[in-house]
């Protein structure tokens, strides 16, 4: 941090902005918005910014192909856990939303959540009858399936988001449809996208984020070929969203489509955490250009330095000869190739802010690199609070949600609730502080149930024993000591499933 990448982008977005080309950008922490957004060619997508656009996954998607992707972005493959969970909760989200657009009722993410969470299996396998997800929702296999809405839950909340963006705002305007794909197949459109998030709102907005930048590198691999055409996918800080689906085969492709591709990471360690050691070797192979900061960490600068190559290098050794004849005095001159680093470990790590070294494609030299600090005025806000009201439908969505990710786990043996606990915690890759602080979370929820559970067993032994030794009392006296012990023991505090 602090060496001058943020800097570095900045001089390739005034670039791109002068030669007119469009560009997505991922702006964590909306540090870009403020220097470059113009309302009259850019567009924001962040449902807590008040100058978001009314984006919603229909208006991307159109086969059930397009439905699947989606979902492939919004619900990850994270971890070494049991990909059937995983698969089995993008399944049921493919499948209900693309039922819904073939239905005439009003495609809604309200709907949406409430056909998911809401609605009883019996109705959901019901309305999903016909599809790969009618086994999955199936009252038969009641525990599984509330296993996989648990995990659907934990990654589809972050629609909820969304409501209230297709309404009138205070102005009585309402906003237009927004479609990623169009904008991106769109060549008169010549602005930003901005997908913004700050620190406060990052977790919440980090699946949606994931799916808008999948989406939209899916829209330009669904262009012609166009050697002349530029479209730029900015992607600093990488590792701290989900793992994009086909990230590595989308890089190899791209090119030809007109996509340019940039990746900024601070820690390849966090690239390969995300993504996998095979992985990510695969995808920083395809980036042919790269720019090299300082990094104090020597494990990081000695990859750097490998990734800079080696030089060949010609020396002179002088050897001296001495005898006891003056003529046995003598002087002579060899020469050896060696090959060293290109650039040494060391240099990388004390490089100075603003100083990087810089690899190109091609027959060129590596160079190493000065910028000049250029302190670009605020031009917009960096965020504008967007204010609504919940309305009751999405608050009962909210507890629903909140019964799925945390209710079913108290219902599972033990070996298939850790499998959930991985999922869960793996929300927050990247993260350790959510993880900690989720796993926690989870932890007490199982152990206030155990403790419910407890307290249950114990109120049922003394109701039983009151009810054996209920011949030998009066019926009010029976009836009274019942309601004494309902009211003196704590009940249950957890959902029922």
């Amino acid at each position: 941090t602090g060496t001058g990448k943020t800097v570095m982008i900045r001089k390739l977005l005034r670039w791109i902005r002068d030669r007119g080309d469009k560009a997505v950008i991922y702006d964590k922490g909306c540090t870009f918005v403020s220097r470059f957004y113009n309302p009259a060619t850019d567009y924001i997508l962040n449902p807590f910014d008040e100058r978001s656009v009314n984006w919603s996954i229909w208006n991307d998607a159109n086969d059930i192909s397009d439905y699947e992707n989606l979902a492939a972005a919004l619900v990850p493959h994270t971890g070494n856990g049991d990909p059937f969970w995983i698969e089995a909760s993008r399944t049921i989200f493919t499948n209900t939303a693309y039922k819904m657009a073939q239905d005439n009722e009003p495609c809604t993410m309200e709907r949406l959540l409430e056909l998911i969470l809401k609605a009883p299996l019996s109705t959901l396998a019901a309305y999903l009858d016909g599809t790969e997800s009618t086994s999955l929702v199936s009252e038969k296999s009641q525990k599984t399936a509330i296993s996989i809405k648990s995990v659907l839950a934990a990654y589809i909340k972050s629609l909820r988001y969304m409501e209230g963006l297709d309404k009138p705002d205070e102005n009585g305007q309402v906003r237009p449809a927004f479609s990623i794909n169009n904008w991106v197949q769109d060549d008169d459109e010549k602005g930003f996208l901005y997908l913004t998030s700050n620190a406060q709102q990052h977790t919440s907005l980090r699946p949606l984020i994931s799916m808008w930048l999948s989406t939209a590198s899916t829209a330009i691999l669904s262009l012609d070929e166009n050697p002349d055409r530029r479209i730029w996918i900015i992607t600093d800080e990488l590792p701290s969203l989900h793992q994009l689906p086909d990230l590595a085969s989308t890089l190899a492709e791209v090119r030809k489509h007109g996509g340019c591709y940039l990746i900024g990471f601070q820690s390849y360690a966090q690239f390969v955490k995300i993504y996998g050691q095979h992985a990510a070797d695969e995808m920083v192979d395809l980036l042919n250009t790269r720019f090299y900061t300082r990094n104090p960490s020597h494990a990081m600068a000695k990859k750097s330095s490998d990734d800079l190559g080696e030089q060949e290098l010609e020396i002179s050794k002088e050897q001296y000869s001495y005898g006891a004849n003056s003529v046995r005095d003598g002087i002579s001159l060899g020469h050896q190739t060696i090959t060293r680093p290109a650039v040494l470990p060391s240099e990388i790590m004390q490089l100075d802010d603003l100083q990087c070294w810089l690899r190109v494609f091609g027959n060129y030299p590596i160079t190493k690199l000065k910028f000049k600090f250029d302190d670009m005025p605020a031009i917009a806000r960096s965020f504008e609070k967007r204010h609504y009201q919940s309305s009751d439908q999405m608050k009962e969505l909210d507890s629903l949600l909140t019964h799925y990710q945390l209710g079913a786990l108290t219902a599972l043996p033990e070996k298939d609730r850790q499998a959930l606990l991985d999922i869960h915690k793996n929300q927050f890759e990247g993260d350790e502080d959510s993880q900690q602080e989720e796993e926690t979370r989870m932890q007490k929820t199982i152990s206030d149930k155990e403790q419910n559970d407890d307290q249950d067993i114990e109120k049922q032994k003394q109701r039983e024993d009151i009810e054996m030794r209920a011949q030998l009392a009066t019926p009010d006296h029976t009836e009274q000591a019942l309601h004494d012990i309902d009211n003196t023991v704590i009940d249950a505090a957890d959902i029922e499933l």
